[in-house]
């Protein structure tokens, strides 16, 4: 008798498919039929469940989000925070083959995003999800007295956001060959700022 299919699990798959096929030969190369052959179906399989090369995009992002959510939660807890601060943005920065991956579907998504709604609404709630997490490991940083006292961790957490965001999408491009020892000195010169105070005006705290 054969076994019944697990329908959320046969999604997980082509889902799984998409992200590989994005990650190693970019939006370009998501097709209907890239992604049944590299989850091992047919193409008819596929189309029970997706129709369209957008519904693979929004699926591959959703997995995506997941993976690294998972890695950024355990980046989170490590201490002391300014090591978790680094943790959890060594993740976001493209600087290895699997991060632009990810940031190749992002962009994608970016893209979307101007004409959808929902996926607008998404990509809200992911960069909201973001800054929270940037802005608590900052705050815990200020309450072990590593990062200065008169710093806005909010406002801290969205500077950091723009130059994460700068630099991925400059190397994912091509527009800029920004090595990743380069990358992390960026990060690194953006946190002496903060530890010392330093930070521009705008990650600071406003005044009353």
């Amino acid at each position: 008798m054969a076994r019944a299919v697990d329908h959320a699990e046969r999604r997980e798959i082509f889902a799984a498919a998409a992200l590989r096929v994005i990650m190693r030969e970019g939006v370009a190369g998501l097709t209907v039929r890239a992604v049944a052959a590299e989850a091992g179906f047919t193409t008819g399989a596929l189309t029970h469940y997706f129709n369209s090369k957008d519904q693979l995009l929004i699926e591959a992002s959703e997995l995506s989000a997941r993976l690294v959510r998972e890695r950024m939660e355990r980046a989170e807890r490590v201490r002391p925070a300014l090591e978790a601060v680094r943790r959890v943005v060594a993740l976001a920065l493209p600087l290895t083959a699997e991060t632009r991956g990810y940031w190749r579907i992002w962009l994608a998504y970016w893209e979307r995003s101007s004409y959808d709604d929902e996926v607008a609404r998404v990509m809200r709630l992911r960069y909201d999800e973001w800054r929270g997490r940037l802005e608590r490991v900052l705050r815990r940083a200020q309450s072990e007295a590593a990062v200065a006292p008169e710093v806005d961790a909010r406002e801290a957490a969205e500077a950091l956001i723009a130059l994460v965001d700068g630099i991925g999408v400059q190397v994912v491009l091509g527009v800029s060959r920004i090595s990743a020892a380069r990358q992390r000195a960026m990060f690194d010169a953006w946190l002496d700022k903060v530890r010392s105070g330093r930070a521009p005006t705008h990650g600071l705290r406003r005044s009353a």
